[in-house]
């Protein structure tokens, strides 16, 4: 037996012990068996559960150790009586958990004892599964990777244990659910085959109506794939009584794997029970993404509240991402239990070198696990394996805000990854530095860990291509870029709306016009004819077109959101040259806000923008302000008409050609009726600094190409203003067109918007 030749055995019996200040414990002698290998009497069981009762509550050692050095004492006559063995053995155990040294060990021997002498009890093998766990590995870590690896650390240990309760009686709960744990638990040599045996063999009998167990059962048929079978046994744990809020979230962890709908409703519904193990296992799973702060709100919320709070810190997310709710929700839990099988460190005993910056906290995960747990599956990966070259990893996401790109390295496990900041630090610091001053080209290992990752990103390119003047700089941007994704990988979480096929299109988001909830945004797109694929009906050629869009303001709280699809039918296919253009009003609250916008036609084709930022005015009269300038053209189809006698054009691609009329249209809040106003219209060479921020920039120096100026008087606190301007004196390039009006208090409003000119056919 296992430790055999460590532990001291003990012979002991005991009638009754009364010791000062100390509850009266009973300790029944049952009579030696002569039937070798008997099953446990019930009788037995019951009483060893009441000495374990009596004892789960006691805290005073000092009285612990008097009692068991009397019950050792008044057993001296009596050495195989197994009861004993086993009382001896959870006192030992209680000992343990209070701090008590040594006494695992001692634990350990007790059980092992009785399981030599009644192998078919299960509470020998029960028992010193927990005293095997409580023993625990040595602390010299090659040790216990060679123990490890042969199957003989203390959980593989403790998991034979409960296995074998498990074996010599299949109804014995405590075994069962024990076994679960430790399978569960297992890094390697997983035993997980093992519990699912036993647990559904229990299913026969009295054990398979125990809570416990039926939560086990389907935690582990989970873990295995069998996904219906948990939901099963999740159901079933309700039914017999088990914890309704630790039921519902594990069959909503489930149901998030099956893909089901009603996942994200029966997560909140269980959310709002307040046992202590729910609001538990609902805290760790928020941990694996939340900020301090996040997880600072949830503890002090409970019940109903803290059901709203997760509703809250889950749809903003999926409003951020242009998803529908409940699908960040199903995709986290994918992405738990996939780290869970591809990610899991295999020890704790982690060490780091001075390239490996990032420090996790995780004892789960490895660092690919961290960031595909915030971040989900990459858009492409890449690896070299060479001759003296650690194992690495480098995975790219691509992001309509910029790509993210990380490097992972096993340097001394080859089952723990850690991030660091350049593929450089994969050939270690000496070596980084060396290239540095050098450059690649001489170094065979560093340019074909170059050319693995070429496809990742140009700047691996570059780095090859640069001669000894360039490469310090490329070599600082390739880093940079790893430091900025390390520090927005570890620190954010995302599920980027992603499409099969990029769509060429063109948008607009422009903050003008109002309705009486308040301001609007004006979200207009174009999509080229030959990006199109339109669907064949009666009438014509059906297109539908999606568009997904999110504000946000400052504090990220979602102010304005919009998913809709239109459908716009054609008589004749659009010609490839030609758009199909649409508009989508929305409304939206006062102040700078930053958003994201998608276009999807179809199934498998989207274009989702950049996030950028709109500057929403109050339009109801009392504020001066200035709405964004609308630049349009009469040949436009796309028309807006914000009062019955006013016409709007829209030109979502802002491209006109020299010998058009330009369609301005503005909108200014806030001014006096009757009042005067000056405006200037300045059109000029270039595209700024891009957007209202870029107005210092773009406005600092030269001559305007055109500047128009004019005096009018506000007809009232709106006023809609349209003016027609020539093109015909520009040449073919990028401008850019401001509109600034001054009140008569001499404050000024300045606008702007980008505009191309082409040269007319």
């Amino acid at each position: 037996m296992i430790h055999s030749n460590h532990y001291h055995r003990v012979g002991q019996g005991l009638r009754r012990v009364v010791l000062p200040g100390l509850a009266v414990i009973t300790v029944v002698l049952s009579p030696i068996t002569t039937r070798p290998c008997a099953a446990q009497l019930p009788e037995q069981r019951e009483e060893l559960e009441h000495f374990r009762d009596s004892i789960a509550t006691l805290r005073d050692t000092t009285q612990f150790l008097a009692l068991k050095q009397a019950m050792v004492r008044v057993a001296a006559d009596d050495r195989n009586n197994t009861l004993l063995h086993l009382k001896l053995g959870f006192l030992n155990l209680r000992l343990a958990n209070l701090g008590v040294a040594l006494q695992y060990d001692d634990a350990a021997a007790e059980f092992e004892w009785a399981t030599e002498l009644e192998p078919k009890w299960p509470y020998g093998w029960y028992g010193l599964g927990l005293a095997e766990y409580g023993v625990g590995d040595s602390q010299i870590s090659i040790v216990t990777g060679i123990k490890t690896m042969f199957g003989k650390d203390a959980l593989s240990r403790s998991a034979d244990a409960f296995a074998k309760s498990a074996e010599v009686d299949p109804a014995f709960s405590l075994g069962l659910v024990e076994l679960a744990r430790t399978a569960l638990k297992q890094r390697v040599n997983i035993k997980l085959d093992v519990a699912l045996t036993a647990l559904r063999n229990s299913a026969a009998t009295a054990a398979g109506a125990v809570p416990q167990v039926l939560l086990e059962r389907g935690r582990v048929e989970r873990e295995a794939g069998s996904l219906d079978s948990a939901l099963a046994a999740f159901n079933a744990f309700l039914r017999v009584g088990g914890k309704p809020g630790l039921g519902l979230l594990e069959g909503a962890r489930t149901k998030c794997l099956l893909g089901a709908p009603d996942c994200f409703r029966d997560y909140l519904r269980g959310a709002a029970y307040d046992d202590p193990p729910s609001v538990s296992e609902y805290r760790k799973d928020l941990a694996f993404i939340a900020t301090d702060q996040d997880l600072d709100r949830f503890d002090r919320t409970w019940g109903g509240q803290r059901a709203g709070f997760l509703k809250e810190f889950w749809t903003a997310r999926d409003r951020h991402d242009l998803r529908r709710d409940g699908d960040r929700l199903r995709e986290h839990y994918r992405r738990y239990y996939y780290a869970r099988q591809n990610f899991a460190l295999a020890s704790t005993n982690r060490h780091y070198d001075i390239v490996e910056r990032y420090r996790s906290a995780s004892v789960d995960f490895d660092d690919r696990g961290i960031i595909y747990i915030r971040h989900g599956e990459p858009t492409d990966r890449a690896s070299y394996r060479g001759r003296d070259v650690e194992p690495n990893e480098s995975w790219r996401y691509e992001r309509a805000d910029g790509d993210l790109i990380f490097h992972f390295i096993a340097r001394e496990d080859v089952q723990d990854y850690k991030l660091v900041e350049s593929l450089f630090d994969v050939l270690g610091n000496a070596a980084t530095v060396t290239l540095r001053g050098t450059g690649v080209s001489g170094d065979p290992v560093a340019t074909e860990l170059l050319l693995s990752r070429e496809r990742l990103s140009p700047i691996y390119g570059r780095i090859q291509s640069s001669g000894f003047a360039g490469t310090n700089r490329y070599q600082a941007e390739e880093r940079s870029l790893g430091r900025t994704s390390i520090e927005v990988g570890t620190s954010t979480d995302s599920y980027e709306l992603t499409f099969a096929r990029p769509l060429r299109a063109e948008t607009q988001v422009l903050a003008v016009g109002h309705d009486e909830s308040g301001p609007q945004l004006q979200l207009t797109f174009a999509i080229p004819g030959s990006a199109l694929e339109g669907t064949k009906v009666q009438r014509g050629t059906l297109y539908p077109v999606r568009v997904l869009f999110v504000a946000q303001d400052s504090a990220g709280n979602v102010v304005s959101a919009c998913d809709t699809t239109r459908f716009f039918l054609a008589g004749n296919p659009v010609p490839q040259h030609e758009y199909l253009v649409g508009r989508v009003a929305v409304p939206a609250p006062t102040g700078k806000l930053r958003y994201r916008l998608a276009v999807q036609h179809g199934e498998h084709a989207g274009l989702v923008t950049p996030t950028d930022t709109v500057d929403v005015m109050r339009a109801d009269g009392t504020t001066f302000a200035l709405s964004d300038p609308v630049l349009g053209a009469k040949w436009s189809t796309l028309l807006w008409l914000p009062t019955p006698i006013d016409s709007v054009y829209f030109n979502p691609q802002a491209v006109f050609g020299s010998n058009d009329l330009l369609e301005l249209y503005y909108e200014v809040y806030g001014l006096p009726a009757t009042s005067t106003y000056k405006t200037q219209l300045t059109v000029k060479k270039g595209t700024g600094g891009g957007g209202f921020l870029g107005i210092g920039k773009l406005f600092g120096g030269g001559g305007a190409e055109i500047s128009i100026k004019f005096e009018e008087q506000a007809p009232g606190p709106i006023v809609r203003s349209r003016r027609t301007i020539e093109l015909g004196k520009l040449k073919a390039g990028q401008y850019t067109l401001e509109v600034a009006v001054t009140d008569a208090q001499g404050r000024t409003e300045r606008r702007q918007q980008a505009l191309r000119v082409v040269a007319a056919p």
